[in-house]
């Protein structure tokens, strides 16, 4: 009978002590959920694509000055002026006058494409000198500076300085840059350094979206709207850095989720 009484009653315990373990573990597995994702939505606002670059201010640079348009170099007295194919007068191609030497690079009134480097001229002024990269250079894509605004570590600033000529100028070992001949009002000296920026474009009352959120960069892109698995594409226009534009496929409210979809795809 004691056997069988202690049989009983260490079934008990046990029976006991694993409705415990059974019941302690069912609220973990009770209040456990998934992580909340992270989303964006599609809003309005400005968007500014400014390109900041390094400088150094150098004294005497040799930088070239390119062709607006297609069109042709012509003599014009002591210097050179562009006529362009499309109609109207030639334009007189102005230099500073610190410029010491100037040289034509391409054939006078022989049709040339647009970009085509015209003139090679050398300055004797102190000038900022701002090397880009090749990603640099992609992204202004041939596109005019509308502001360029400069400013020189330890002195004032910002100043306006339009550049020498608005497409880079590529060096004789490839590298690539723009330069900005300092106003004379501006306190510097040769080897000091600071930031340019150039404001390439700009778009008011844009759709737009945190670039986190778009996989790609250049008119073509995906994301993955919210409650969907596939991506969907869309097309894209200028960013700050920050937003993305998004000039077809979505409309304001539209709601994605962050990241976006991989640009090597999935496996």
């Amino acid at each position: 009978m004691r056997r069988a009484a202690t049989a009983a009653l260490m079934f008990a315990v046990l029976a006991s002590l694993t409705g415990c373990v059974a019941h302690s573990s069912t609220p973990d597995t009770a209040h456990t959920s998934a992580p909340k994702q992270a989303t964006a939505t599609v809003e309005r606002r400005t968007i500014t694509d400014v390109l900041t670059v390094s400088f150094t201010v150098t004294a005497g640079v040799d930088y070239t000055v390119s062709a607006p348009a297609i069109g042709k170099l012509e003599a014009a007295g002591a210097g050179y002026a562009f006529l362009p194919s499309s109609g109207g007068p030639a334009s007189p191609l102005s230099l500073p006058a610190t410029t010491t030497h100037v040289e034509a690079l391409v054939p006078e009134d022989t049709e040339i494409a647009a970009g085509t480097p015209l003139l090679s001229v050398h300055d004797a002024a102190l000038t900022l000198k701002a090397p880009l990269t090749a990603a640099q250079v992609l992204r202004l894509a041939g596109r005019i500076p509308s502001a360029v605004k400069a400013e020189i570590d330890g002195s004032t600033g910002p100043f306006d300085c339009p550049l020498d000529d608005p497409r880079p100028t590529e060096s004789e070992d490839g590298d690539y840059a723009v330069y900005c001949r300092l106003p004379v009002n501006v306190p510097a000296i040769d080897g000091a350094t600071g930031l340019i920026a150039l404001t390439l474009s700009q778009a008011k009352d844009a759709l737009a979206l945190p670039i986190e959120a778009v996989a790609g960069s250049r008119q073509d892109g995906e994301v993955y709207l919210k409650g969907h698995t596939a991506p969907h594409p869309v097309s894209l226009g200028i960013t700050d850095g920050a937003y993305i534009q998004i000039t077809k496929g979505l409309n304001a409210g539209d709601v994605v989720t962050i990241p976006s979809p991989s640009l090597l795809g999935d496996d």
